[in-house]
C-alpha cells in the first residue's frame, strides 16, 4: 500500500514523531503495522485536506518547532529527498520542494505558520499558507519525477 511506503520514507529520513492521519479504514492500520508512527484517526474525512492538516498539528508535541506535511500518494518519494528538505529548514521560515517549473509537496511548515494551517477550511491545503507568505518561502529543486502524485489507479506507475 502507498501510505506504507511514504511513511517509511518519513521514518526513514528520521522524522520523529511521524503522525500518519488516517480514515477509519481498517486497512490503514494495517498497513502501517510495526513502523514507528503515530496514527489519529479523522473521523470526518470529507471535510477535505484542512482537517488532516489540523489533526496532525494537534498530534505533535507542543515542543515541536516545524512539520513536513506529506501526501500518500507520490510514490517517487525519497527518504534522500525529504531529509533535503529538512536540511533546508531554517527557523520562521516555509520550505517548499520545486519539481521542474511547480511546487509541490511535502512542504516544511515552521511553527510560526501552525495557526494559519489550523484556520484553513475543507480542500484547502498548505498551498495557501505558501501562497500567503512568499516571502518566507525557501525553495528546494528535487528531480520532476518525486512531485508526480497518483489520484486514480491508472496513475500508478508500472
Amino acid at each position: 500500500m502507498l501510505v506504507r511506503k511514504t511513511a517509511r520514507c518519513f521514518v526513514e529520513a528520521g522524522l520523529a514523531p511521524v503522525v500518519v492521519v488516517v480514515s477509519s479504514e481498517p486497512a490503514f492500520g494495517d498497513a502501517l503495522a510495526g513502523l514507528a508512527v503515530t496514527m489519529v484517526e479523522n473521523a470526518h474525512p470529507e471535510d477535505g485536506i484542512s482537517s488532516s492538516i489540523a489533526i496532525g498539528l494537534r498530534a505533535l508535541p507542543t515542543t515541536t518547532s516545524a512539520a513536513l506535511i506529506g501526501v500518500a500518494d507520490q510514490p517517487f518519494l525519497t527518504a534522500e529527498a525529504i531529509e533535503a528538505l529538512v536540511h533546508a529548514y531554517t527557523a520562521g521560515r516555509i520550505v517548499v520542494p520545486r519539481f521542474g517549473d511547480h511546487r509541490g509537496n511535502p512542504p516544511v511548515f515552521d511553527r510560526r505558520f501552525f495557526s494559519d494551517l489550523m484556520k484553513l477550511r475543507g480542500d484547502r491545503g498548505g498551498q495557501v499558507v505558501v501562497n500567503d507568505h512568499p516571502d518566507a518561502v525557501i525553495e528546494v529543486s528535487l528531480a520532476e519525477a518525486i512531485g508526480d502524485d497518483v489520484d486514480q489507479p491508472e496513475d500508478w506507475p508500472d
